[in-house]
């Protein structure tokens, strides 16, 4: 599957703004960082972060969101060498309000995704990072997890947990 940095681009915008879309009777606007799964032996090293948000309507205890993460690791083998980079995962979150008395808010969200896994192309002789500066080609795995949220008033806390990493994410309630 291979998907342009600027259709994913596009696509997060689109998707980010239908959360916000007056159908909704309000959403949260979340960014997070971890750690990375420790069992892991091949790791980038860098810190696991998310951005990404959910929406939720008063009719319906339904919540749905969407985010984009860096988290585990992909191989990459552009720039003429092999090496460890972290990944990019693109997630659909659908999950449901468990508790909600006007002050305070607990949703939970599934969480279900692609993440990078290798990237490669034909080396450039002139530094580029692809012969000819053509795309690279990408391949993709299963990204999965859950989303827990507490809400208070305008702010929201919570944890955020896949198969590749943990994460604690700090929300705006809107």
């Amino acid at each position: 599957m291979k998907l342009s940095k600027n259709c994913m681009a596009s696509l997060t915008l689109i998707l980010l703004m239908g959360l916000t879309s007056t159908a909704h009777a309000g959403g949260i606007f979340y960014f997070g960082a971890g750690q990375a799964d420790e069992e892991n032996a091949q790791s980038s090293g860098d810190t696991p972060f998310v951005i990404g948000g959910l929406g939720f309507s008063q009719e319906s205890k339904m919540v749905f969101g969407f985010d984009l993460a860096r988290e585990g690791t992909m191989l990459d083998s552009t720039f003429g060498q092999d090496s460890l980079s972290q990944a990019l995962s693109v997630n659909v979150l659908l999950g449901r309000n468990f508790y909600d008395n006007g002050t305070i808010r607990v949703d939970a969200a599934g969480i279900l995704g692609i993440r990078e896994t290798f990237a490669d192309c034909p080396d450039s002789f002139l530094g580029f990072q692809c012969y000819a500066d053509t795309a690279p080609s990408t391949e993709y795995d299963v990204n999965y997890g859950a989303l827990l949220t507490v809400s208070f008033s305008r702010a929201s806390l919570g944890v955020r947990i896949t198969g590749e990493s943990t994460q604690a994410v700090l929300g705006l309630k809107f």
